[in-house]
């Protein structure tokens, strides 16, 4: 597989390193129509079948709690680790689970602003030099709404900030990074501004220009701060 690429094709199809780390936020088979005409609707036993494929693999998966017991669990065995991601929202559910599975995240690398900065104690530590504490194992961070900077013209689009604690707290510094359902293409932007090799799946012909897009905006736009640093 070539990396640094986007590719159209079914990932149950496609030649993945063994040793890649996976991070996606897959089809959520709720009968969603995808730009492209795709329909995200399988059988329960093919879609526990999709993510079986990925079995023994180290794998982080973005779905809703209910839905990662009933389909992802069965395949995949129990998770390492979970942590949710909240979020205000008004379209019924406001967290979902992110689930690792074969590999575990260290929170610790990433840091978050103390919650109580005056405490003497806490003030000790910043004085010190401390840049925040460690990661709580919930995180909340905004959905991806149509003023966003970073948003597509893609639908069902996650947070950079999302994958970017992902890769941080996950992955190792020659890990190759796959999203075997790239959709916008969020895990593949994050990766290249994250310096990691990565690949891109999917088999909607929009998202994959989509994301083709993104990255070449962003190695367009690294390319020039490069330059204009030199």
């Amino acid at each position: 597989m070539k990396l640094n690429s986007v590719h159209n094709i079914d990932c149950r199809l496609a030649d993945m390193p063994d040793d890649a780390l996976i991070i996606s936020d897959p089809p959520y088979n709720i009968g969603y129509l995808y730009l492209g005409g795709y329909v995200d609707s399988m059988g329960e036993d093919e879609y526990i079948d999709l993510f079986t494929s990925f079995a023994g693999r180290r794998c982080v998966f973005i779905h809703y709690p209910e839905d990662t017991i009933k389909y992802i669990v069965p395949a995949m065995g129990v998770p390492k680790k979970t942590v949710s991601w909240v979020y205000n929202s008004n379209i019924g559910r406001q967290h979902r689970m992110v689930s690792w599975y074969n590999c575990r995240p260290d929170l610790s690398k990433v840091k978050q602003p103390y919650k109580n900065p005056k405490d003497k104690r806490v003030a000790a530590l910043i004085d010190g030099g401390s840049e925040g504490t460690a990661l709580y194992d919930w995180w909340e961070i905004d959905l991806v709404k149509n003023v966003s900077s970073e948003k597509t013209k893609y639908t069902n689009q996650i947070p950079e900030r999302l994958v970017s604690n992902i890769i941080k707290t996950t992955a190792h510094d020659d890990d190759v990074i796959i999203d075997p359902f790239c959709g916008s293409g969020t895990t593949c932007a994050v990766a290249e501004k994250l310096g990691f090799n990565w690949a891109g799946l999917d088999i909607s012909k929009i998202a994959v220009a989509t994301a083709r897009a993104r990255v070449a905006d962003i190695q367009n736009n690294l390319f020039c701060a490069a330059r204009n640093a030199q």
